[in-house]
């Protein structure tokens, strides 16, 4: 089963779909360290502030059941770490911005995020899609290894999230299983020379823009040097669409209440 590199984004986020939502940015997404909680910007929502400096979201009236997919629950659990992990985020960028944190629409985006990748499983487990634990074993390094963490490092920065190793796992598990669902829905994606190119491109233009922003310059390699991690962002690119797409079908069939 081959691993998406934007699957592989666990440390930033446990939901395949937030992923995608929040505007990652595939291969050319990086890690946040989990402890890098930064202070609200001048002008923020200061609601979330615990007195250290660092925002902390506000969590106490999270009910214990989140949501119910088709007779399945999603439980505050569930939702507290990917909540505060998309707070973290948003936050940082509240920084460059100077706009608010709106808890209340994260609050939801969230909880649609997990009703989406909740059916998706569920559809998964319908079609006897199934995940090993080498699978896992694989997907659990290459997580450690996208955070530039050794294992032990990345499943202490999860756990410090709120976390165990297995919880890991089973988000992990749940997210190939996502990624297998995608692929006997709609095929292995294909790429084309010209998406390769027009990858390459916007990489290029995204390395002048950082460049005149007061970014170090660096030298672009060759399309040619570039071209397996183009081909693979491209793909990734087509499955977190194909992945967003597949779930909103699947949302219209199910039955679904959020008690947010």
């Amino acid at each position: 089963m081959r691993t998406n590199r934007w699957l592989l984004g666990l440390a930033m986020s446990v939901s395949v779909v937030a992923l995608a939502a929040c505007g990652s940015q595939g291969d050319e997404a990086e890690p946040q360290e989990s402890s890098a909680a930064a202070e609200q910007s001048p002008g923020a929502d200061v609601s979330g502030q615990d007195g250290s400096g660092q925002g902390k979201p506000n969590t106490k009236d999270i009910p214990k059941v989140v949501a119910e997919v088709n007779g399945e629950k999603i439980t505050k659990d569930d939702f507290v770490p990917l909540f505060e992990t998309q707070y973290q985020q948003m936050q940082m960028q509240a920084q460059q911005s100077g706009q608010p944190v709106d808890e209340k629409d994260l609050k939801k985006q969230t909880a649609e995020n997990l009703v989406s990748t909740k059916v998706l499983t569920q559809e998964a487990d319908k079609r006897d899609i199934s995940v090993s634990d080498k699978d896992i074993d694989k997907a659990l390094k290459e997580s450690a290894k996208s955070g530039q963490m050794s294992q032990k490092d990345f499943l202490k920065s999860m756990k410090d999230q709120g976390m165990d190793e297995k919880k890991v796992r089973s988000e992990l598990s749940n997210q190939l299983k996502i990624e297998g669902l995608v692929e006997d829905e709609y095929g292995e994606f294909k790429v084309s020379g010209e998406e390769i190119g027009q990858a390459y491109e916007q990489a290029k233009s995204q390395q002048e823009q950082m460049a005149q922003q007061g970014g170090q310059q660096q030298e672009m390699p060759s399309i040619d040097e570039m071209r397996p991690q183009l081909k693979e962002q491209v793909k990734s690119q087509k499955s977190n669409e194909a992945t967003q797409k597949y779930a909103k079908k699947l949302r219209k069939k199910a039955d679904v209440t959020i008690h947010l």
